[in-house]
């Protein structure tokens, strides 16, 4: 009899510890995240920013302006963890979503504000640049990385000037200023050009003329792109 009840608490015990311990789906512990962002970084078409965010381009809008940090903009989306679960999707829903870019996380945020109309993007995104060690509901858990596939079918608002300059084919994109830059940053070395980095993201806190600010992230952009073929 006692051997019998004590069979019947373990019983119940475990069925306890499963009700109580969330479900971790094989792959999104933050430990994963990490060796799976340093994996992916390798890859060649893989873009890597300061901040830790990666992301590589599906497909390239027709779009000349960049979304303001509160520009409201349609944009379609399908989240991903690791293991391949999706655990939202506008293009599930049949309709894209109307969002500003600080009014969602910050992997976001960064993204669109780089991104033009048009352009779809795939999104690996650091947990801290997502929903942190809180996780999201029971879809997302803590410290889990996300992969998005973002698309921004329409800017609905003020933009700020595209930045096409891109270091691997300087000709196509960059103005006579920005080439002139890129070729005195290139001759510098890589510490000093994210002194220069940091100088300038400090500078965009202040208040200044548009012209002004244009020109502190056109140089932010070109670096940036420095940092990342240089990591």
């Amino acid at each position: 009899m006692l051997l019998k009840s004590i069979h019947t608490a373990l019983l119940l015990l475990s069925v306890l510890v499963l009700l109580v311990v969330p479900f971790v789906h094989a792959g999104d512990t933050k430990e994963d995240g990490i060796a799976f962002l340093k994996e992916n970084a390798k890859k060649d078409d893989v873009i890597v920013l300061p901040s830790g965010l990666q992301y590589k381009v599906l497909k390239k809008g027709g779009g000349n302006m960049h979304p303001k940090k509160e520009t409201k903009c349609q944009c379609h989306y399908e989240g991903r963890l690791l293991d391949g679960t999706v655990f939202d999707s506008s293009y599930k829903r049949g309709q894209p979503t109307g969002f500003a870019p600080n009014q969602v996380i910050p992997g976001w945020t960064e993204a669109m504000q780089l991104m033009v109309e048009g352009d779809k993007w795939e999104l690996y995104i650091p947990s801290e640049l997502a929903y942190g060690e809180r996780g999201a509901g029971s879809d997302i858990p803590g410290g889990a990385t996300l992969i998005f596939q973002m698309e921004i079918v329409e800017i609905q608002g003020e933009g700020v000037p595209a930045l096409n300059c891109e270091i691997d084919n300087p000709k196509d994109g960059c103005n006579d200023k920005e080439m002139a830059y890129l070729q005195k940053m290139k001759a510098k070395t890589t510490e000093d050009q994210q002194k220069q980095l940091n100088r300038l993201q400090g500078m965009k806190a202040q208040k200044m003329a548009g012209d002004l600010m244009d020109w502190i992230n056109r140089r932010i952009h070109i670096l940036q792109q420095l940092a990342a073929a240089a990591a």
